[in-house]
């Protein structure tokens, strides 16, 4: 059957107006009123949200009754299935046709076979996990051309001798596509999803041309941006019961603002602008519907914004601009917020208002995807779950995220941080009770995964709890988790694995880790994002055969680059009346409250940034829409959205610290208001930031005082070490949570040898060699004492920060060090190293013990007098310290000497407390006196540090001697592990406390 000739059936619904209310009122007068069946009407909207708008739209007008509603469904949804079901051709012409079209090749196997390519042109480091990314962003190319109706050909029209030599590089690059890509495709008896809607929509296009629906079929809410979308739209405008309804037509702009509109793609009605030319028809040809009732906000308003965002050739107008009426801005509000979390809690607190009023409904607006996640996350301190129209990524969602820890694990060879992240994650119960599992990793992690890391592999930490003092049901449980994954860790020993296999065995590990006791089932697969994760896996072992040979550890950025952009959309426990939308789904929805949120630049409008596949000339030659475009799309959903009854325009002041530029449309519609001495409505803004500060402030606030624990005389310690008594004068405090509490801080996860553990090997390192050779050294003694580095280093040296940094310092130190003790042995032999002892001192309560290890004690040749020496890796204290008895170690090793404390040392005068400083710098070592050459006798020092620490003792055996944090600011202890406990930070930021 010929086209009829007919003029296009275009409407337009005007902005202020609810599209989808006056839609359906529009729908059921005509076609619902008069008996027509409403079922016969077909009706192809933007996207399927837009569809469940138009039907609670519907309900809406029937007050919820029974109604038989048309047949709705997005514009892109177009299956050859149904076209041959409407077709009455038989089995010829379109139809034989449609049967001949290759399926859609499934797209994680077409980013898998592009990633093929560009490995094998080498347009990676060789990674098949770079690959995968970058051809992702191939294939989104390869997308937008076919979507634009163009010919993979056409790349070769582009010369690459006419363009800088990176486009050269590029277009070299994009032959992946005109030349290997299409062969691939008939290998695989497939087209790309994008050519293949094309086609469909062609045909559909071509089939209702020659057949005609039987019923009326109306085309709502789309610009035809897309060219097959827009030939579409032609079509049913010229079908005799085919009509097209537009949104937003703009009747406000002059007609030589409109003819520039056409040229101007970052305008928001240049696409509407090109549809109407493509339909040949003009403005004054589009009717417009209209219905009293579904009048959301003024026409006022709308003239207003149109005049603000007119091109900017036709700017000079604003010079003789009627100022708006009145009502313009009734409705209107502006949010300047501090930042983005600041924006994030004003709108949940908005939103969570709105539902103070009966069914009142508010939706939030916006591009940019953390704020909604912000936003999200804030409505949940109230339990409120919202929908959001974006969704969830895959590989962010509790499925994706477990699977993406699992590779890590296996990839890292179970390295400890790895392997906690995995087990500690939710899903993973590996067949026990959750609260069992949980337990048991727990007792895993302190037993042997904090400090030095294990061995590496599964197997190297079962070996490590075998050989340590766990019990037997740790040591059981954990062979259990190893026997799961030990298939899979076979397996990736290899270099190059068959991938299909190695993801079998993965899925494998990954069902059984997740399977719980009480259910015997994977919790892996379990709810919404369950059935998505299956589905992205069974994608991946269809398409596993693409990738033959894989080198596992290319895993884990493989599977974050596949899963990456697959969204998940929750589907139950949402808020009836709230939403988050995108601005497309913006475009045709409606609420009584339209927040319109993250209103800057590159956020509202976005970027028209870059593309880094041609640069604008190329594109243009091509035939690829400028990036302008992206712009004049987004102008025009947010010239959509400003037509809601009432509506809160929101942006941040600065992200991550930085000052942001407000959007372009805000700056516009101040810019043009300022002329007329009006501003945006700020009623209720400085309301709405109060909540928002006063959302986290306590009621009350009570300056914390520093801690004064007073604990019972019998639980202070009577025991302490010499380290330990610069401790106890510097803070206390300390000492309160170490001995008495009985607090130790836990050690890092798979801790690297640290600065402590460099002074233990060069501890023992030297006090082997003084050790073995207490009187002479022998010829090779560098190389001896190098020996013994290398012993009391051990496993260290194979840490890469160890052997590039401390032991060439080592070496120097060696060289330093044979050198001094030379000189050193013409006057003193030294008679002990690492000496033990002790001594009791009569104190108020009882006697208290003092004990010490002195690093090294030396004799004098010529009268016998002793001196003790301290081995310092770091800076060691100050000579003020030392005279002023702030750090008594040495002077209280020698008054534990001269009262006999150290066992096998005879007692003779003390006359030198020395530091040897070894660093490993320039020079290498320095030996100093403690008290300074001019300072204080080592007995004099001796003494008066025994009587302080009496003085001291006597007084902490005082119930009312507080155990104080850090009583002398000025006297800060260096290495303090309890400050957090003591909540330093808190109370010393505020006035100090005079006692």
């Amino acid at each position: 059957m010929a086209e009829t000739a007919k003029t296009p059936e275009v409407y337009n619904i005007p902005t202020q107006y609810s599209f989808v209310d006056v839609l359906a009122r529009e729908l059921l007068r005509r076609h619902g009123a008069s008996g027509t069946d409403l079922s016969h009407v077909t009706v192809l909207t933007t996207t399927r949200r837009a569809a469940r708008a138009l039907q609670n739209a519907f309900l809406r007008e029937t007050a919820g009754k029974p109604l038989m509603l048309p047949r709705m469904r997005p514009i892109g949804d177009v299956e050859e299935d149904e076209l041959l079901l409407e077709s009455d051709i038989g089995i010829g012409g379109a139809a034989e046709e449609l049967l001949s079209l290759p399926p859609a090749i499934d797209p994680l196997r077409r980013q898998l076979l592009l990633s093929r390519l560009i490995q094998a042109r080498g347009g990676t480091d060789g990674s098949i996990a770079d690959a995968a990314g970058l051809a992702a962003a191939l294939a989104r190319f390869l997308d937008q051309v076919q979507t634009e109706g163009l010919d993979l050909k056409g790349l070769n029209d582009l010369v690459p001798s006419e363009y800088a030599a990176h486009w050269q590089v590029t277009l070299e690059f994009l032959e992946i596509l005109s030349l290997n890509w299409p062969a691939i495709l008939q290998a695989e008896g497939a087209v790309d999803p994008a050519l293949r809607r094309d086609l469909l929509l062609r045909a559909q296009v071509r089939h209702w041309r020659e057949n005609p629906p039987p019923g009326p079929v109306y085309a709502v809410g789309s610009t035809g941006s897309i060219p097959a979308t827009a030939l579409l739209l032609k079509t049913v405008a010229g079908l005799e019961q085919g009509a097209v309804v537009l949104p937003g037509l703009d009747r406000h702009l002059d007609e030589k603002s409109w003819q520039a509109v056409q040229k101007d793609p970052g305008h928001a009605q240049h696409g509407l602008a090109l549809l109407l030319d493509r339909l040949g028809i003009t403005r004054e040809d589009v009717a417009d519907l209209t219905d009293a009732a579904a009048l959301s906000s003024s026409a006022a308003r709308m003239s207003l914004l149109s005049e603000a965002l007119r091109p900017a050739t036709t700017s000079d107008q604003w010079q003789s601009a009627e100022p708006p009426e009145k009502a313009a801005l009734d409705g209107v509000r502006l949010l300047d917020c501090l930042d983005a979390q600041s924006e994030a809690q004003s709108i949940a607190l908005l939103m969570r208002e709105a539902l103070e009023t009966p069914e009142k409904t508010a939706v939030l607006i916006t591009p940019d995807r953390d704020l909604s996640r912000r936003v999200g996350a804030e409505l949940r301190r109230w339990d409120i779950e919202v929908d959001d129209s974006a969704g969830i990524s895959l590989d962010q969602s509790p499925p994706g995220v477990f699977l993406r820890l699992l590779a890590r694990l296996i990839e890292s060879e179970a390295e400890p941080v790895a392997l906690l992240s995995a087990l500690k994650h939710p899903l993973a119960a590996g067949g026990a009770a959750p609260e069992a599992f949980r337990r048991h990793v727990r007792e895993l992690e302190l037993a042997i995964l904090r400090g030095p890391r294990p061995a590496s592999g599964l197997g190297g930490i079962e070996r490590a709890l075998r050989e340590s003092g766990a019990g037997e049901e740790l040591k059981s449980w954990f062979s259990g988790i190893v026997a799961l994954a030990a298939p899979l860790e076979d397996l990736v020993r290899h270099d190059e694995i068959d991938f299909a296999e190695f993801l079998r065995l993965f899925i494998r590990f990954a069902e059984r880790l997740s399977t719980a006791q009480e259910t015997g089932l994977p919790a892996l697969w379990q709810g919404n994002f369950g059935e998505a994760a299956a589905g992205f896996i069974s994608e991946l072992l269809r398409a596993a055969d693409v990738l033959d040979e894989f080198d596992p550890a290319a895993w884990p950025e493989l599977l974050d680059n596949l899963m990456r952009g697959r969204m998940v959309r929750p589907q139950y426990g949402l808020h009836p009346r709230l939403q988050i939308w995108g601005p497309i789904e913006g475009r045709l929805g409606r609420a009584d409250l339209v927040i319109l949120g993250g209103l800057n630049e590159g956020s509202w409008p976005p970027d028209a940034g870059s593309d880094p596949w041609m640069s604008r000339p190329m594109r243009e030659k091509f035939g690829l829409p400028l990036p302008e475009q992206k712009i004049g799309l987004s102008a025009h959903d947010f010239q959509q959205a400003f037509g809601a009854r009432e509506v809160v325009m929101t942006r941040a002041g600065k992200m991550d610290g930085t000052p942001t530029v407000p959007s372009r449309w805000l700056l516009r519609i101040k810019t043009l208001l300022e002329k007329f001495g009006l501003a945006l409505e700020q009623t209720g803004a400085e309301r709405v930031l109060d909540w928002q500060r006063q959302l986290d402030k306590p009621e009350t606030y009570a300056p914390i005082l520093a801690p004064r624990p007073t604990p019972p005389v019998t639980a202070r310690p009577r025991r302490l070490s010499v380290t330990r008594i610069e401790k106890w004068i510097k803070d206390p405090y300390s000492i309160f949570a170490e001995q008495i509490l009985k607090l130790t801080p836990l050690e890092e996860i798979a801790m690297d040898p640290s600065v402590a553990d460099r002074g233990t090997f060069i501890h023992a390192a030297l006090e082997k060699f003084v050790d073995y050779y207490p009187v002479k050294l022998p010829p090779d003694a560098r190389d001896r004492l190098l020996d013994f580095g290398r012993e009391a280093f051990g496993d260290a040296l194979s840490y890469p920060a160890v052997w590039a940094f401390w032991w060439p310092k080592f070496e120097r130190i060696a060289d330093w060090f044979v050198g001094f003790e030379t000189a050193r042995r013409k006057i003193y032999r030294t008679i002990r190293t690492e000496a033990k002892g002790e001594i009791a001192i009569p104190a108020p309560e009882a006697a208290f013990i003092l004990s010490g290890t002195a690093d090294r004690i030396d004799q004098s040749l010529g009268d016998g007098t002793l001196a003790i020496l301290d081995y310092k890796t770091g800076a060691p204290p100050s000579v003020s310290e030392v005279t002023t008895g702030v750090s008594p170690q040495l002077a209280l090793e020698a008054a534990m000497l001269a009262r006999n404390g150290f066992p096998g040392v005879t007692v003779a005068p003390v006359t030198e407390l020395a530091y040897i400083q070894l660093n490993g710098g320039d020079p290498a070592g320095k030996f100093s006196d403690a008290a300074g050459r001019q300072g204080p006798a080592a007995e004099d020092l001796a003494r008066e540090a025994y009587d302080g620490l009496q003085r001291l003792i006597a007084q902490f055996d005082r119930q009312a001697t507080p155990y104080l944090s850090c009583p002398r600011p000025d006297l800060p202890y260096r290495f303090n592990d309890y400050d957090h406990l003591a909540r330093v930070k808190e109370w010393s930021s505020g006035e100090e406390e005079t006692e």
